[in-house]
């Protein structure tokens, strides 16, 4: 109390010396007009940075996905498509993803992020998470970060590296334990208690990871699995309605992915004749859908597979292959179609040693779509051991299948600063962070004088497509056109068109010393020092050449290697070749 009334006297004097003056000297006013000058300054200031920041284009992919209708779309309601695929293992009696006997878990998951892949589907059985379940399998020299872990702890390496560099992860409860598909989602020894149990651990323990994106809740439900036949025990509708609720209530940010069952029929019955592949028969949800509580997080999800996995009768249909978009539609597409919500294929694969497979992929590719409008899918698988299908790496663990990547490269939809594939050049001097894996950089081909065999001028198209994460330096990249010369005569090059600008384009001739099949020559396209850098996600544009002897004497297309007759639009090739720095990174020479 007497410090308050010290107080007021020493204001009051303050006052009595200031009211002595002959004119008072107030010193408020000016103080008012500083204060509301920064005030607008503030605000202009505040206004500025808003526009600033709404002006800047928000990184495609970025934080928890959602659904709108039949579209996934990223935190920033831009849309993006699940484009992936299926790394096998901690499912296993191994309790670790494969391969890494032989390869650093790093190194594979910056191949399949050079790819273009951007999402990994992460199988896993109930029994991993037992405390006997010890992961094997792996090479201490190789992976020395792994070296004692358990097998959640093994899984947060991988999903935490795959994370940092970009790769979104589904996680998938392959089977409940580590030995055996099991029909349901459950079985005598791990109960559909301890399923969901563990769903909401996991939900739990990745809740703040946004690039963990959801839950695969049940690998290929099949017979007796039914689809809304009231049954608790059998009716897969609506054990993944309980999952998926259970988790939401955990983590309301992720994805729920709900596979299809295998044969449908009134009321639900499995009594029907009316069967699909495992997880593959979506014909319920017309009638009886999915409800979450959280909405905007319902994903359906199929498996389809060709005929050297399992016999089905449309595959020896008169109309096969193209009796396959009505099945589809039929069992699975209408639901994105019509808009009810998005599909995800979340496994699909062959090993392509049959035409039947050939045709099948090369259906179900188009059909899949291009775009962020497409639907979404994860390939089975990255494994090269998968019995059935084989895998993109081959059996090294380490080489690229190529043929299997020329199907899905239409298809890829890399997470870069957009969601096309358009030109893109920029000559502001930014080097790669990491030279291109191969498959990075892909080849297109667009013939201008198509079916035309005898001509006396050959006339390719050309874009080059970056698929990875990082810009490419085009100086570095060199491109061939392998075809037969017939003699040795002095031919001449011209580039009649190009998008990032003919003075930018060098094209120059090389005869072999030896001749190869369907080739004694090639054309190679380079860049010149100043033509920019490629960057990611990215082509170079239309590449418009033409060449011929200096006689104008003819060429037998029929006899050159990267001669395809019916590509009159611009068609991923495997036979024109594409160089890093001398290193082929894309395509087939002739041998």
């Amino acid at each position: 109390m007497y410090r308050r009334h010290k107080r007021i006297q020493e204001r009051n004097r303050a006052v009595l010396y200031l009211g002595q003056q002959t004119k008072p000297v107030w010193k408020k006013p000016r103080f008012i007009l500083l204060g509301v000058s920064l005030l607008i300054i503030v605000v202009i200031l505040a206004v500025l940075l808003i526009q600033f920041l709404s002006s800047r284009p928000n990184k495609l992919g970025q934080g928890y996905w959602h659904t709108s209708g039949s579209q996934i779309v990223d935190a920033n309601n831009q849309p993006v498509r699940i484009a992936g695929v299926n790394w096998f293992g901690f499912e296993t009696p191994n309790y670790v993803v494969g391969g890494l006997q032989v390869r650093n878990y790093k190194d594979m998951l910056d191949q399949i992020k050079g790819l273009g892949y951007n999402t990994i589907r992460l199988p896993y059985s109930n029994q991993l998470f037992d405390q006997e379940s010890i992961p094997n399998g792996i090479d201490p020299a190789l992976n020395p970060d792994l070296v004692g872990l358990n097998g959640l702890q093994v899984m947060d390496k991988v999903i935490g590296y795959a994370s940092q560099i970009g790769l979104h992860i589904i996680l998938d409860q392959h089977r409940p334990d580590a030995n055996a598909q099991s029909a349901l989602w459950y079985t005598a020894a791990y109960p559909a208690s301890r399923w969901i149990a563990d769903w909401q651990m996991l939900a739990t323990h990745y809740k703040g990871n946004p690039m963990v994106i959801g839950a695969d809740l049940h690998n290929e439900p099949h017979n007796p699995a039914c689809w809304g036949c009231g049954d608790p025990a059998l009716d897969w509708r609506l054990a993944a309605e309980q999952a998926g609720n259970a988790i939401l209530d955990i983590n309301p940010n992720w994805l729920i992915f709900v596979e299809g069952v295998e044969c449908y029929g009134p009321g639900g019955s499995t009594q029907t004749s009316d069967c699909y592949w495992w997880g593959g028969n979506l014909k319920g949800v017309s009638s009886a859908p999915v409800q979450l509580k959280v909405p905007n997080r319902l994903v359906y999800s199929v498996h389809d597979y060709p005929q050297s996995v399992a016999y089905h009768a449309w595959f020896k249909a008169p109309s096969y292959p193209q009796n396959l978009p009505g099945i589809w539609d039929t069992c699975w597409g209408y639901i994105q179609k019509q808009g009810i919500a998005p599909v995800w294929v979340g496994e699909f694969g062959t090993k392509l040693q049959t035409a039947a497979d050939q045709q099948w992929l090369s259906s179900l590719v188009s059909y899949l779509g291009t775009g962020a409008s497409g639907f979404n899918w994860t390939y089975w698988s990255w494994n090269p051991n998968s019995g059935d299908t084989g895998g993109i790496l081959k059996d090294d663990w380490k080489t690229v299948n190529q043929n299997k990547q020329h199907y899905l490269n239409p298809v890829l939809f890399p997470l870069a600063s957009t969601a096309s594939a358009t030109t893109s050049v920029s000559n502001k001097a930014v080097p790669p962070t990491q030279p291109p894996n191969v498959g990075t950089l892909q080849a297109y081909y667009k013939s201008d004088n198509p079916g035309a065999l005898v001509v006396n001028q050959i006339m390719p198209d050309l874009k080059i497509s970056n698929m990875g994460s990082s810009p490419v330096r085009l100086s570095d990249i060199t491109i061939r056109y392998w075809y037969t010369s017939g003699n040795k005569q002095t031919q001449a090059y011209a580039c009649d068109y190009a998008a990032l600008g003919r003075e930018h384009i060098i094209g120059k001739f090389v005869s072999l010393a030896t001749p190869r099949s369907k080739a004694d020559s090639y054309l190679e396209i380079g860049f010149t020092g100043d033509a920019g850098n490629l960057a990611p996600g990215k082509d170079t544009g239309e590449i418009k050449s033409r060449f011929n002897k200096s006689d104008y004497s003819n060429y037998d297309q029929s006899k050159d290697y990267s001669y395809l007759a019916s590509a009159t639009q611009y068609t991923l090739s495997q036979h024109i070749t594409v160089y890093y720095k001398g290193t082929l990174v894309w395509g087939t020479e002739p041998v």
